[in-house]
């Protein structure tokens, strides 16, 4: 079979991780032949698409909102012959659906990466691209229902997110740079996530604040960057030991440090930084919401705390630093539920198998043979 995979962006981010890690392994299958298409330039994680056997093309917009992509995605399209296309977000779904309606390709639209369901223009026009494409996709029950489907329809489907435990290996001896800010009693708690209006670091740095205040070996450490990062840094002015050290490609090596993993947030889909914690064996504690709870075991594989809380997150958070033996009970369960539950060999084989159902059902809903 022939994909195309189009997103608007391989920028550093949880949904550009999963497209790598799909495309990367489509590759390795000899059923599929893969094709990918980035609206813009920049891509974080070239050295993970290097030498691969398959056409890529980067750049395609000039503008936010670029009536040219239509004309360019047409081409590409014309040139690669796809059986299927794949897209990943808003945008990359708002150029390549109508040129593949016109074509009669079916859309496998993925865009559902996260639970909100606040409203709002982006939200309206994400979910009518939803409804007019062939597939939806989300990578979490809870994303799924924000955005007014379920699970239970025939064009609808929940394949979370993998993690290729592969890139954990070198981590777990390969000290990180940053080290030179620990000492041998440092206690390290740590957050991965962008600086967006999406994720809650107020009240990650309310915890921090309140546990540094009676606990001076733990340092706090931010890994991302983003719209609210000065402002973020503003805010921690007055914490004693929290680190920003902005956007990072050795993400596994600073998490591979971590005594504790969290993610505060306001919502959620499947979280790729909770994946990473828990491939490095680090109890997490968590925001319960959206699709976390999907991933995160409550009481098994880490905490789960209401959200904007700052007082419960700190208290979970000094319970696991209290209780060495208790943390790392949940850092192995949280390793062997990843294992089993999000691999990505699981999420390879679920995506094919829809790539398969498009192929025998075409774009109409009829069923069509395979060309």
């Amino acid at each position: 079979m022939r994909v195309l995979i189009c997103v608007d962006s391989l920028g550093a981010g949880g949904k550009e991780r999963q497209t790598v890690e799909l495309v990367r392994g489509l590759v390795r299958r000899k059923d599929a032949t893969c094709s990918i298409i980035s609206l813009e330039g920049d891509v974080f994680y070239r050295d993970d698409l290097t030498g691969l056997a398959m056409p890529m093309e980067f750049g395609l917009r000039r503008m936010r909102w670029d009536l040219g992509i239509f004309w360019r995605m047409y081409r590409a399209i014309r040139r690669y012959r796809p059986q299927v296309i794949h897209t990943f977000d808003m945008m990359s779904s708002f150029y390549a659906l109508p040129i593949a309606k016109s074509m009669h390709i079916p859309v496998i639209n993925a865009s559902i990466r996260n639970a909100f369901s606040a409203g709002g223009f982006r939200w309206t026009l994400e979910r009518l691209l939803l409804k007019l494409s062939d597939y939806r996709v989300a990578n979490s029950y809870a994303g799924l229902r924000s955005r007014g489907f379920i699970e239970t329809a025939t064009k609808n489907f929940v394949i979370t997110n993998g993690f290729d435990l592969s890139r954990v290996d070198r981590s777990r001896t390969k000290p990180s740079s940053y080290l030179a800010f620990r000492t041998a009693n440092t206690k390290t708690v740590g957050m991965v996530a962008g600086f967006s209006r999406h994720k809650d670091y107020p009240t990650f740095i309310r915890a921090a604040r309140e546990l540094s205040r009676r606990r001076s070996e733990v340092l706090f450490v931010a890994v991302g960057d983003g719209e609210t990062l000065e402002t973020s840094r503003k805010m921690a002015a007055d914490v004693r030991k929290i680190k920003f050290l902005g956007r990072r490609k050795n993400v596994e090596e600073i998490v591979a440090t971590f005594d504790v993993g969290v993610l505060s947030t306001f919502t959620e889909g499947i979280s790729n930084s909770v994946m990473e914690y828990m491939a490095l064996r680090k109890p997490v504690v968590a925001t319960d919401g959206g699709g976390t709870r999907e991933l995160v075991v409550d009481g098994q594989t880490g905490f789960l705390v209401p959200p904007q809380k700052p007082e419960a997150l700190a208290a979970k958070i000094e319970y696991l630093l209290e209780n060495p033996d208790h943390a790392r009970r949940m850092g192995e369960a949280g390793e062997a539920r990843l294992r089993s539950e999000f691999s990505i060999e699981r999420m390879v084989e679920k995506t094919v198998k829809l790539y398969e159902s498009a192929l025998t059902t075409g774009s109409s809903g009829v069923r069509t043979p395979h060309d």
